[in-house]
């Protein structure tokens, strides 16, 4: 066996994963909505091909090392002009920094067709969420079970009485929702339909606007937060309007109130009051 050969494949190796992690976490859907619906790939979910891609980074940072290590002196000759003096700015060198340096300014600047690349995953991170449903706010698969029925307004006998239905019984009401999600075979989401019980009883009047931001809620459009609530997302938007804010109710809570100038409470105060007969 050669070390300078086991060195080479297991870069080569390493940037091989590195790609296959990099289209991946490319192409996934965001995480609130990933772990929400135990999105996986290969068996795989979100948060271990993650790991994959630190670990075969680390991998390729260390054969790196090595390689360049057992290559310096090919590689220090890249650097040398022809009278054979080390020189970091030859011409090579000078393109390959230059086109780095182009493509990191025209990144920051988002211009394209750089900023395309962003686009492009905006738009299926985009059709992630509405393949697989959104949660009610930001990682509410950690929340326990009372405080996720409290924050989507759910009353908890029914909640139980939906659950023990659907053959879950004896819930402890501290338990996270992931956890309860897991322990029956199911996700999240699939667990919060159940939690809802069946479409025609479900509660259609309107319900009671927060006072407090739920964890990850600003995250949510209003547009969702409205339906989350039984409120009519075009009023919401009046409402806002009349208070002389410039909304859109496809924009998350938080991006419609920093356009404002002002902070998700302020938006949650407006709409309180506006929808308070």
């Amino acid at each position: 066996m050669s070390l300078r050969r086991i060195v080479s494949l297991t870069l080569m190796l390493s940037i091989v994963g590195m790609l296959v992690t990099s289209i991946v976490l490319f192409i996934v859907p965001q995480g609130r909505v990933a772990n929400w619906a135990i999105w996986t790939l290969l068996g795989l979910t979100k948060s271990q091909w993650g790991a994959l891609h630190t670990n075969f980074g680390f991998l390729m940072l260390v054969a790196g090392g090595f390689h360049v290590y057992f290559n310096w002196r090919p590689i220090t000759s890249y650097l040398k002009n022809k009278a054979r003096q080390v020189k970091v700015f030859t011409p090579n060198f000078n393109v390959a920094l230059g086109l780095f340096v182009v493509f990191g300014v025209l990144t920051v600047a988002e211009v394209p067709p750089l900023v395309w690349v962003q686009d492009l995953r905006e738009d299926l991170e985009a059709v992630g969420a509405a393949r697989l449903g959104e949660p009610p706010y930001g990682h509410a698969e950690e929340s326990s079970l009372r405080v996720f029925l409290r924050n989507t307004g759910i009353d908890q006998v029914q909640a139980r009485a939906n659950l023990e239905e659907a053959g879950i019984q004896a819930v402890d009401p501290e338990v996270s929702v992931m956890d309860l999600a897991l322990a029956n075979g199911l996700s999240p989401q699939r667990l919060f339909e159940i939690i809802k019980g069946p479409l025609e009883q479900r509660p259609t009047e309107p319900l009671p606007i927060p006072e407090a931001m739920p964890k990850g809620g600003g995250r949510l459009t209003l547009r969702d937060f409205c339906r989350q609530h039984n409120r009519d997302a075009e009023r919401a938007v009046a409402i806002l309007q009349a208070a002389g804010w410039t909304v859109d109710p496809d924009l998350s809570l938080k991006d419609n109130a920093a356009n404002n100038d002002a902070e998700g409470l302020d938006l949650l105060d407006l709409l309180r009051e506006g929808f308070t007969p």
